[in-house]
């Protein structure tokens, strides 16, 4: 080699260090030097040097600092390979503040640090300092994934002098020698996993608004202005039975809530009222729980109070061993719009949610608040530094659980605030599950879109994060998603890549959030809209009336089976599931309101069996706005279809609001057993089974239903 190719060569370095260390001038924030000595460290020190990162999560440990490994793009985390953890560039750029380059073309990365640049592509990897190049050993070499180069952490710390420990899915990369061992305790192992495995916290305001995008109050409250548009009737619902919402029997006795009130009626004493607990004004019951001596009743509550919570949901504790004289124990009230209440043993769970910009005053943005009765009337604030997001993004709202203790009032609440959790969020008894849109590659080979199901458990008064799973294409809407018998159910689609297709997917997720059983391409060329759970069976259905409903059979947990296409109707659709071959049809198609009953059992082929029409014209039934006034009776295969009558086509005079009870049978088809006269207009009914009738609750009043002799129809007034 001569003179001149020497001095050419030390040129590129030079050129390459000036640029390291320009970055480094720039970017660089101060270094901890760590002790010589690991034997003097102690946990906390150590630390200081030290990176720690979890194969598929976005967070890590900077120093003891939490921070996302990009900001920008959730999807870049640390996977698994060939026995090591590889990174993606920007783990580079955030945790060191190096200098990093990639070129997709070659598969050549760059990573520019302490004045070395280490030079890495699919074949080799070069450390060039300024005294000259030398290899690494490099027998795990870059990869390209999710867009991006993903770089093996062991070539990093081999090439600028770091350490990495690991533990089972956690690396911990040091710049001490032997600063970890392999016998670390228990406790400060799964303390770092539970800090880099979970969500990231908020912290404080300025964070909050970076990770919200949210400007200037003013302004955003201009941008989501309310909207005048009038809620769209779904093409396909599914009927079922609803319980323990308004109406709840127990311990002898049925209680009911009607709007602020909630009655305890005795149904020996022909449905006397023991007690008429009133609440507080603004507030509307949702559920009741009772256990035990006592009643707990959740819902919203509005508030011309400015002094107070203007919306809030709130839960009201009563003793109620003295059924004539209940008395209040307790009241809890978290800020924000009424989602939805579970009971998980001696807990109930409230689940709210309120836009950041509705907490924003003189330029300034508030975390939600919650009152509990236990620790004063004063409001306790939600605060940053203990509320997380979901780093997806894609929300600007607050998002609230609490649980209070039913059995004993002396328990305080425990409240964890999440912020971006979205619209998408899915309660069942012991768990919350949210899901996040990933607009990126699902894997290596297709560059579609992708999901990420985070759970959310609840536990003995505890919240905490318990799961991350993944699935292919986007959730349209929370109904896409359903737990049932310890398995999670969802519908996802995405655009087919090179085909431009429509795809829906049915996948579910074991405890673990592993997918356990899909069923792959079950719809395609149709958008679905919606898609409705029954214990054993899925329907997906289209965005438009008169289109296909697809049925997917799901009797084998793990091995759900597109069996058929629907056509049933042109317009709205209520579908009862009576068993798995049969299913009872409501619908409206035609400007006509109409009862069938399908054989299913051929799925692409479905029988009509018995067809029962209504009306046409001046005829509707409230079923379609509002399911929960549903209620079947199996055991004599009975119920009750809300119905109003107009006197002509324009629907403006009323003549009739009500019910007509029927009865069906698999050999005999539906049979008209009578007529419940309700009165008045858009009258909301909450039906409940009770020692054999049914009572039709409306407002402050009952119908109680023989279906043996429905002319046997009593009518009671808790006024």
């Amino acid at each position: 080699m001569n003179n001149k190719m020497v001095l050419g060569i030390l040129s590129v370095y030079a050129v390459i260090l000036c640029g390291v260390l320009c970055f480094q001038v720039v970017q660089s924030r101060g270094n901890v030097t760590a002790p010589s000595n690991s034997e003097e460290v102690v946990v906390e020190d150590r630390l200081d040097s030290a990176v720690v990162i979890y194969e598929n999560s976005p967070v890590m440990l900077v120093n003891k600092e939490q921070m996302l490994i990009d900001k920008n793009d959730p999807s870049m985390v640390p996977v698994s390979a060939n026995q090591s953890i590889y990174v993606p560039m920007s783990f580079f750029r955030s945790a060191y503040n190096a200098a990093a380059s990639e070129d997709l073309s070659s598969s050549r990365a760059t990573i520019r640090l302490d004045n070395q640049a280490l030079v890495l592509d699919r074949q080799k990897a070069d450390l060039v300092d300024s005294t000259g190049e030398a290899d690494i050993e490099y027998d795990k070499k870059v990869f390209l994934k999710n867009g991006g180069i993903y770089v093996p952490v062991e070539v990093f710390a081999d090439a600028f002098g770091k350490s990495v420990y690991y533990y089972d899915n956690m690396a911990i990369i040091s710049d001490l020698k032997d600063a970890f061992t392999d016998t670390e305790s228990i406790d400060f192992i799964n303390s770092l996993k539970s800090q880099v495995n979970d969500l990231p916290y908020v912290a404080n305001e300025e964070n909050m608004k970076e990770i919200t995008g949210i400007s200037t109050p003013n302004n955003i409250l201009k941008q989501i202005g309310s909207s005048d548009k009038p809620d769209s009737i779904p093409a396909a619902q599914l009927l079922e039975n609803k319980e323990l919402n308004t109406v709840h029997s127990a311990d002898g006795y049925i209680y009911y809530a009607d709007k602020n009130k909630v009655y305890i009626l005795d149904p020996s004493a022909q449905l006397g009222v023991m007690s008429a607990i009133e609440l507080d004004k603004g507030f509307v019951g949702r559920k009741i729980y009772v256990r035990g001596p006592m009643l707990v009743i959740t819902g919203d509550k509005e508030s011309e109070n400015t002094d107070g919570f203007t919306h809030s949901t709130t839960a009201y504790v009563y003793n109620i061993e003295n059924k004539t004289a209940p008395s209040r124990l307790r009241e809890l009230e978290t800020e924000g719009s009424y989602i939805n209440s579970v009971q998980n043993g001696s807990y109930v769970y409230l689940l709210s949610s309120i836009p950041a910009t509705e907490l924003s005053e003189n330029g300034r943005y508030y975390p939600p608040s919650y009152r509990d009765s236990l620790s004063g009337d004063e409001p306790i604030s939600l605060e940053y530094d203990s509320m997380q997001y979901f780093p997806e993004g894609g929300g600007r709202d607050y998002t609230t659980i609490a649980s209070l203790n039913i059995e004993d009032s002396s328990v305080p609440a425990e409240l964890k605030t999440y912020l971006c959790a979205g619209e998408n969020v899915y309660m069942s008894s012991g768990s919350i599950y949210v899901a996040k849109d990933r607009y990126n590659a699902f894997d290596s080979n297709e560059n579609t879109e992708n999901t990420v199901i985070y759970r959310l458990s609840l536990s003995n008064g505890k919240i905490y994060s318990s799961g991350k799973g993944n699935v292919k294409g986007y959730i349209t809407n929370k109904d896409s998603m359903n737990e049932y018998a310890g398995y999670f159910r969802l519908a996802a689609h995405y655009r087919k890549k090179g085909a431009n297709t429509d795809i829906t997917n049915v996948y579910v997720l074991n405890n673990n959030l592993e997918i356990c059983g899909y069923a792959n391409e079950i719809v395609s060329g149709t958008v679905i809209d919606r898609a409705i759970f029954s214990q054993n069976m899925l329907f997906l259905t289209p965005e438009k009336t008169g289109q296909a409903i697809y049925s997917v059979d799901m009797t084998e947990p793990t091995n759900p089976k597109g069996n058929g296409v629907l056509r049933l109707t042109d317009g709205n659709i209520l579908i009862y599931t009576y068993d798995e071959n049969h299913i009872l049809t409501v619908d409206n198609g035609g400007d006509k309101l109409s009862m069938s009953i399908y054989d299913i059992s051929d799925k692409d082929k479905p029988v009509m069996l018995y067809r029962e029409e209504l009306g046409k014209g001046n005829i509707e039934s409230g079923l379609f706005k509002d399911i929960s006034s549903f209620c079947f009776d199996k055991e004599k295969n009975t119920f009750t279809l809300p119905v109003t009558i107009y006197r002509d086509e324009s629907k403006q005079e009323v003549t009739f609001t009500g019910g007509y009870v029927y009865s069906v049978d698999l050999d005999d088809g539906f049979q008209r057993r009578g007529v419940i006269t309700l009165g008045g207009k858009e009258v909301k009914v909450h039906p409940f089974k009770y020692n054999g009738l049914i009572y039709n609750f409306v407002d402050n009043s009952a119908l109680a239903v023989d279906y043996d002799d429905t002319e046997d129809i009593t009518e009671y007034s808790f006024n």
